[in-house]
């Protein structure tokens, strides 16, 4: 029988296409650039100075989040708390809760953002963020697995562990999607990858997105094989 083989590259391409075609790109724009002001001075409030999530990443993941809607997030890695917010915002329309957590940092309290400027409608977004400070991403899991949830995203920007890759597979949804950040050389995020597919053989690679030969993000997404379908003419899954 003959077949059509679509590589993962091929499959990358065609969906940061769909995600760069968004005509809510503006708005995703506006609110991270809103974000990225408004978070500014809560760097001052950390001991070290660590990586925060870039602009360019910050619109990708309000489109990732927008385009998925999922239900129940869970991000490893806080910080200052942009990408939980972009994500959040990006996924309004669906999201019920997003768990939040920082194996270094105890800083953060994220109702102080719901009075500095996104106004009355997004401080009541806020409050679905459960923030987890100084806790591990193996402790998180194990807590959102005694209560029986299941994730529909899950954005990883932090190091993980095998015991984590054990407890995905125990708290994901069937189509659940990872995204990682640093995906890129030989940062964690190469290195998380790995070990994502090493434990979840049946899922694919979506590499960062490119512009011709320049790269212009460094965030992949592991995804169930699954929920990709073909059609003759391009039906996105919610209005982007």
């Amino acid at each position: 029988m003959s077949k059509i083989y679509l590589s993962e590259k091929a499959v990358a391409r065609c969906f940061w296409s769909a995600i760069r075609s968004s005509a809510c790109k503006s708005e995703a724009q506006r609110d991270v650039n809103l974000i990225s002001e408004l978070s500014a001075a809560k760097v001052d409030m950390f001991p070290t100075e660590a990586g925060s999530v870039s602009v360019g990443n910050g619109v990708y993941l309000w489109l990732i989040a927008k385009y998925f809607s999922p239900q129940k997030v869970l991000e490893i890695g806080t910080y200052i708390g942009r990408s939980a917010l972009a994500i959040l915002f990006g996924g309004q329309a669906s999201i019920s809760e997003l768990y939040t957590c920082d194996g270094s940092y105890d800083c953060l309290d994220f109702s102080d953002y719901k009075n500095e400027g996104f106004g009355p409608e997004r401080g009541k977004i806020i409050d679905r963020i459960k923030y987890f400070g100084k806790t591990s991403s193996t402790d998180v899991l194990k807590k959102i697995d005694s209560e029986g949830k299941k994730l529909d995203l899950i954005f990883i920007d932090g190091r993980i562990s095998p015991e984590d890759c054990q407890l995905f597979s125990r708290v994901r949804s069937q189509d659940c999607i990872f995204v990682l950040d640093d995906f890129e050389g030989v940062e964690k995020g190469v290195v998380n990858a790995i070990m994502l597919r090493n434990v979840f053989r049946n899922m694919l690679l979506i590499e960062p997105p490119v512009d011709g030969d320049d790269e212009i993000g460094n965030l992949a997404l592991i995804v169930p094989a699954h929920i990709i379908s073909l059609s003759r003419q391009q039906i996105l899954p919610v209005n982007m």
